[in-house]
């Protein structure tokens, strides 16, 4: 399989060419071009159980598995927001994603529901995240450019940022300073990350452009 991820990092895309037998399982939606000898099957991927799992989790119920019929065959593929993409090796390693990051990735990678208990609430993302295992290539999107972070000790990432990390790492959701260094310096809580291993952040969060733009939103006259 040849991959080129291109455009990046504000409008990336992913670009497979696939020989006879390869497959890569998608979210729905995704694909922007193919070639039409290109098998497609939507399915339950999992089963019932897991496919549940997934959809409490922000991800789609239905995956879409493309399988190559002869050998060149091309894939493109865009994910919905705006953002990064990048590709991510697992050689028997489990990695975990935050809700909405996932795109795409080779059929040796297994797609399960991690709990993430208290500190994906405090960490205002879902009690539940993606965990990645197997051998294969994942490929995750983002809001804004992804960096990647060599943590060999600790290292601490704002909540709003994290798109994924490898599972090894030990994790925590702290405040930044004190509660006055939080007011004066608008800035929350992080998770701190401790260990060797990789973290991926986004040069953007959803929420902080939420909030830049709130102000600016037509509001309605008062009727009399």
């Amino acid at each position: 399989m040849e991959v080129a991820i291109r455009n990046r990092p504000d409008y990336a895309t992913v670009h497979l060419v696939l020989d006879t037998g390869e497959q890569v399982v998608t979210e729905p939606g995704v694909m922007m071009g193919m070639d039409p000898s290109l098998k497609l099957e939507s399915s339950l991927k999992g089963g019932l159980m897991a496919a549940a799992k997934r959809a409490l989790v922000g991800e789609s119920l239905v995956l879409t598995t493309w399988t190559a019929t002869g050998d060149g065959q091309r894939l493109d593929l865009a994910p919905g927001p705006p953002g990064d993409v990048v590709g991510i090796k697992l050689d028997g390693g489990s990695i975990v994603l935050q809700k909405g990051a996932f795109l795409a990735a080779t059929t040796g990678i297994s797609l399960d529901v991690k709990w993430a208990g208290a500190k994906g609430f405090l960490s205002g993302e879902s009690l539940l995240m993606i965990r990645a295992t197997g051998v294969g290539q994942l490929f995750a999107s983002s809001y804004g450019a992804i960096e990647q972070v060599d943590v060999d000790g600790s290292y601490e990432v704002d909540t709003t940022h994290v798109v994924a990390f490898d599972e090894g790492l030990t994790w925590d959701v702290v405040r930044v300073g004190g509660l006055k260094s939080t007011l004066l310096s608008q800035e929350g809580l992080v998770v701190r990350f401790g260990g060797r291993g990789r973290v991926w952040f986004q040069t953007r969060s959803a929420p902080n452009l939420a909030s830049f733009l709130h102000p600016f939103r037509p509001v309605q006259p008062r009727r009399s």
